[in-house]
C-alpha cells in the first residue's frame, strides 16, 4: 500500500474514532440532562371527587386551598406546612378557635374563596396544586386549571357529576354518600400532598366508632326517638341531602327538617309546627341561643320550655359535610346527648384529647 495512502487512511480512522467519542459524549449529556428534567416534572393522575382526572406533580409542596374543609383535613394530615395560600371565608367557615389548631393561618394570602378566585393572586403563590370546593362553578374551574395549575375539587360525598357538583345535593341514600365520600375524600387529599399513610390512619380512626354508636341507637322505634332541630343563624337549618341529618339519624333522632333539602333558610311556623325536643347550635354560631331564648316567638316549643338548647363542642362540627372529627366523635356525642343513660360509660373528653394529640397536635380544649 503506497505510503500516502496508508498515512491518510489512518487519518481518517482517527478521526472518526474522535467523532464518535465526540457524540457519545454529547448524547450522554443529553439524556442526563433530560432525566433531570422529567425528575423535576414527574406527574400522576388523581380522580377528583368531580369525577375528573387532573395531573398533579409528584412531590407536591405548594398548596392553596379554597376549600375549609380540605385545610382541615390538611391539618389533620400533618401537612399544613404546605398551606401556601386559603380561602378569604377560613374564620367564619371553621370558626375563630381555629388559629388555636393551627397557628399563623392569619397570615397566609386568601386568592379567592368558595365559588370566586383571583387567578393572578393564585398564581403569584406559585401552587403546585389547588382545593377548591365541589360547588365551584365549572368556568371558574376551567379557568384556574387552563393558568396550568392543577385543581383538585372535593366533596366529602360521593355522587354523579349533576350531584356531585351542587352545593345542595339530592341524594338517594345520603348516609351511603357521605360514608364512602369522607372516606374518598381523604384518601384523595393524601395521595396529592404526599401523606397516604397519615391519611390511612385517619380514615381508621375516623370509622372505629361508627358501629359502635349504631349498634345502641339503630333499635329505638321512630316514634320514640328524641325530635332535633339544627339552628344556624337567621333561621337557616339543614335538610335531607346534608350531613347533620346522617349524623341526627345515625344518633337515634329525628331531624325535623327532614322534609326539606339541603342547607334552606326556614320560617318561625314551620319550626312552631315541628316543636323540637332539642335545639344544636354549632359552638360557632354560640350567639344564635342568646337569641332563642330571648325572643318570645320560640318560648312555646319544647326544647326551649324544657331547657333542652345545646351548644356543641368544637370537635363536633354538624355541618353540612362531614370532617373526620365528626364521625369520630361528633356523632357520638349526640348520640350521648340524646341518649344519656346509654352511653354512660364513654367518656368522651378523653376521647376528644386523643383525637386532638393524635391529628392536630394540640390539646382539645373542653
Amino acid at each position: 500500500m503506497d505510503k500516502k495512502l496508508s498515512k491518510t487512511l489512518i487519518i481518517s480512522l482517527v478521526m472518526v474514532f474522535i467523532c464518535g467519542i465526540l457524540i457519545a459524549g454529547c448524547t450522554t449529556t443529553t439524556e442526563t440532562g433530560t432525566t433531570q428534567a422529567m425528575t423535576k416534572t414527574e406527574t400522576k393522575v388523581i380522580i377528583d371527587q368531580l369525577g375528573r382526572p387532573v395531573t398533579v406533580p409528584l412531590n407536591v409542596d405548594r398548596v392553596v386551598s379554597l376549600h375549609h374543609h380540605t385545610i382541615d383535613i390538611v391539618n389533620e394530615l400533618h401537612g399544613e406546612d404546605k398551606l401556601v395560600g386559603i380561602l378569604k371565608s377560613w374564620e367564619s367557615n371553621l370558626g375563630p378557635g381555629y388559629k388555636r389548631i393551627m397557628p399563623g393561618i392569619e397570615t397566609l394570602p386568601t386568592p379567592g374563596d368558595l365559588t370566586t378566585v383571583n387567578v393572578e393572586e393564585l398564581l403569584s403563590l406559585h401552587p403546585d396544586v389547588v382545593f377548591v370546593a365541589h360547588q365551584m362553578p365549572k368556568d371558574v374551574i376551567d379557568r384556574i386549571q387552563s393558568a396550568g395549575i392543577p385543581t383538585v375539587a372535593i366533596a366529602l360525598y360521593d355522587a354523579e357529576y349533576q350531584e356531585a357538583s351542587k352545593l345542595n345535593p339530592n341524594l338517594t341514600d345520603p348516609d351511603k354518600a357521605y360514608n364512602e365520600g369522607l372516606k374518598h375524600g381523604i384518601s384523595i387529599i393524601g395521595e396529592v400532598i404526599g401523606k397516604e399513610k397519615e391519611s390511612d390512619a385517619l380514615i381508621e380512626y375516623t370509622y372505629q366508632n361508627r358501629e359502635f354508636v349504631l349498634s345502641r341507637t339503630s333499635s329505638i322505634p321512630r316514634e320514640e326517638r328524641v325530635r332535633v332541630y339544627n339552628a344556624n343563624p337567621d333561621l337557616y337549618t339543614y335538610g335531607t341531602g346534608k350531613y347533620t341529618g346522617v349524623m341526627i339519624d345515625r344518633a337515634g333522632g329525628v331531624n325535623v327538617a327532614e322534609n326539606i333539602n339541603g342547607y334552606k333558610q326556614v320560617t318561625m311556623e314551620q319550626i312552631l309546627t315541628w316543636n323540637p325536643d332539642v335545639i344544636i347550635i354549632q359552638d360557632r354560631y354560640a350567639n344564635v341561643a342568646d337569641e332563642i331564648n330571648n325572643d318570645p316567638a320560640w318560648s312555646e316549643i319544647n326544647a326551649v320550655k324544657n331547657g333542652k338548647i345545646v351548644i356543641t363542642p368544637e370537635y363536633v362540627k354538624p355541618w353540612g359535610h362531614p370532617t373526620p372529627e365528626s364521625m369520630a366523635l361528633g356523632e357520638l356525642w349526640m348520640a350521648k346527648t340524646l341518649y344519656p343513660e346509654k352511653f354512660m360509660d364513654v367518656d368522651l373528653d378523653r376521647m376528644a384529647e386523643e383525637f386532638y394529640q393524635k391529628f392536630y397536635g394540640v390539646p382539645y380544649t373542653a
